[in-house]
């Protein structure tokens, strides 16, 4: 009982309001708390899912860059094997050119009765120094090439190691990185187990070992990189030329006249090259009957060392003119594996030519060409992996890989999960109000849990890119061969959510596309109105200014009028059967484009490429493939049953 100011008494009951407002209170503050939860986690699970994502491919990048760095390491070693036999020549090389030395001293010592024997044991003591050097090089050589070729034996099959390993590796970081992110998450969803099905059929398709010892076909693959080792070579492997200038530290030309008719120049010429003999095939040249052949390879170096001689001429038969002789003073020629570059020949020995200037030489190189004696035999070229697609329409290659992860419902921690506040109470509970679950605030999911999908991408990002201006004109596209594979998070096309959605319920599809053509209807009926009222304040202005006397006053009534005209411009472009029926098309079009794609997934494809999975990596794939089909091919749903339902309930909602 209260006491107004006046002394009069007043009576009522402020308990049952105020009961009132505190429920209204107690339930606005469980929506809030229910929003709050549900905004929070559905944040956490799309960070979830994009690191889910991006981890998976991180392993897949370090794999591809394990496998360039790998490849330029054997790339590397083949160039030090070529370093091994480029010295061997060399030496070879310099044997016979001492020897040949130490022969013309001796000429020289007799025809001067004993003037130059101090040349002669100069020469005899070079000749002893350059043999016992060249026994020191050759153990060396011996030694080191099995050594090098086998760290190369080494390297090849971990690529294939990394490559076997990323199938099951990849679904397992995704599933790691989940549950360590919240417990309650999972990848197990059809759509998620289909992201990972077509991850892994991508990766197989994404790269591919060439062997010539397994399949023929994968020669020119081969001989791609024997070209990328002859042109990674040093110089000294490459060519090694110098002439008279070059020994004599340019205090003399490389070409000496002796008056009047005669030109004096000496020349030092060398090469090595990785060489393949298939059945007498070239590089890049293979003939479909040599299937089944193991290809052979060999390093083979030359080296010449030749005074070239020119003088003037003059004779009945070639008239006046330079002539050109070639004296030759050293040659050698070592090889690996096999010469079989060269073929017994009617004149002698027919080889394949290496140098430019120094023919004779060359070619009494090559009638003393000499295999190094290796311990182990050398195996050429190793298998190694690289990207299957080599085209031009495939410069920037990408590897995609698209997850959902999602939260059952009933781990959502919202109010329907407090017993006797928010939870679910039984009918009869429900109506005495004092039972359990009063404050039950009807929170539901589409198909009983709240799921977000991820998108990440590999691709292939050279430094240049960062520095454009330093290409020179050159850009470098995607290979095996650079490691410079990153990851990055990509968007989700809306197909696939139209997929996803389509995986995770069908009436998610059918049931959505009617929400939303109902919304764009009512869209177009608000336009409509909108533009009904604008005409009709138009043309009340229009009369206005007609009327009016003012020049002022109509200049502003006529800037209102253009105004008003350019909204109604816009208005009428968005109204009228034609933006309707425009809107509808696009949508069915997007809709069914979702609804294909679950449609052709249900007949089959990624099941099969996932049993050819299984089948090429044996246990490491069966799981996941029954999984797979357990999961995802038994419950699809018809594509055209749900493109059906989808335009009906398009054409329904917009009046068509």
């Amino acid at each position: 009982m209260n006491i107004c100011s006046n002394g009069k008494y007043q009576k009522g009951q402020a308990l049952p309001l105020g009961l009132a407002l505190l429920m209204a209170g107690v339930l606005f503050g469980i929506v809030l708390f229910n929003t709050g939860q549900l905004a929070s986690e559905k944040s956490r699970l799309a960070n979830t899912a994009d690191a889910a994502a991006y981890s998976g491919l991180i392993w897949q990048a370090r794999a591809l860059n394990f496998q360039a760095y790998t490849n330029r390491a054997m790339v590397a070693n083949q160039v030090s094997i070529g370093q091994m036999v480029s010295l061997a020549s060399w030496m070879q090389n310099a044997r016979h050119l001492t020897r040949n030395i130490d022969r013309l001293a001796t000429v020289v010592s007799i025809v001067t009765f004993g003037a130059a024997s101090g040349f002669k044991a100069a020469t005899v003591q070079a000749t002893q120094i350059i043999d016992s050097a060249d026994a020191m090089v050759m153990n060396a050589v011996k030694a080191a090439i099995p050594v090098i070729d086998s760290v190369n034996g080494v390297l090849s099959p971990s690529q294939e190691a990394i490559y076997l390993a990323t199938f099951a590796a990849t679904p397992e970081l995704v599933k790691g990185v989940v549950k360590e992110n919240d417990p309650r998450y999972n990848v197990e969803s059809s759509y998620a187990v289909m992201g990972l099905g077509r991850n892994a059929a991508g990766w197989g398709q994404f790269s591919e070992q060439y062997d010539a010892d397994k399949r023929y076909e994968n020669h020119p693959k081969l001989a791609r990189k024997a070209d990328i080792i002859n042109r990674s070579k040093d110089d000294f492997t490459k060519y090694r030329e110098f002439g008279l200038s070059d020994m004599l530290f340019g205090l003399v030309p490389d070409k000496v006249g002796v008056p009047p008719l005669m030109i004096f120049s000496v020349k030092k010429e060398g090469v090595t090259n990785l060489v393949m003999e298939d059945r007498g095939a070239a590089i890049g040249s293979f003939e479909s009957g040599n299937e089944g052949n193991a290809s052979k390879w060999e390093w083979k170096g030359k080296d010449t060392f030749s005074v070239h001689i020119k003088r003037w001429g003059c004779s009945w038969r070639r008239g006046c003119g330079w002539r050109h002789s070639e004296i030759p003073l050293g040659w050698g020629s070592r090889y690996i594996n096999g010469d079989f570059e060269c073929n017994e020949g009617i004149f002698g020995i027919d080889c394949k030519r290496y140098l430019k200037k120094n023919r004779r030489a060359e070619r009494l190189a090559d009638w003393e060409n000499e295999e190094i004696d290796l311990a182990m035999e050398y195996q050429g070229l190793r298998a190694y992996y690289d990207l299957k697609d080599l085209s031009e329409e495939n410069r920037d290659p990408r590897l995609t890989l698209r997850i959902e992860v999602q939260l059952p419902e009933d781990n959502v921690e919202t109010s329907s999960k407090i017993k006797g506040l928010g939870s679910r109470a039984e009918p009869a509970e429900s109506r005495n109000g004092m039972g359990k679950g009063m404050f039950w605030a009807g929170d539901e999911m589409a198909a009983s849990s709240m799921a977000s999908i991820a998108s990440a991408e590999i691709y292939f990002h050279p430094p240049d890119d960062y520095r454009p201006d330093r290409r020179r004109g050159k850009v470098q596209v995607g290979n095996l061969f650079s490691p410079y594979w990153e990851v990055r998070l990509a968007e989700t096309p809306l197909e696939e959510r139209y997929l996803a959605w389509g995986l995770r319920d069908d009436k998610l599809l059918t049931e959505g596309a009617n929400g939303v053509s109902e919304g764009v209807a009512l869209f177009v009926k608000d336009r409509e109105e909108e533009l009904q009222r604008l005409q009709q304040t138009q043309q009340e202005l229009l009369a206005r200014r007609d009327g009016a006397v003012d020049e002022n006053e109509r200049n502003r009534l006529q800037q209102q009028i253009s105004g008003i005209e350019s909204r109604i411009s816009q208005l009428e472009s968005l109204s009228g059967e034609k933006y309707t029926s425009g809107v509808a098309s696009e949508l069915e079009q997007g809709l069914r484009q979702g609804a294909s794609a679950v449609g052709r997934a249900g007949a089959g494809r990624y099941e099969q490429q996932l049993q050819e999975y299984a089948q090429d990596f044996g246990g490491l794939g069966n799981d996941f493939a029954a999984k797979f089909e357990r999961q995802f091919i038994d419950q699809m749903p018809g594509v055209d049953q749900i493109t059906e339902q989808v335009k009906d309930n398009l054409l329904g909602a917009l009046g068509g």
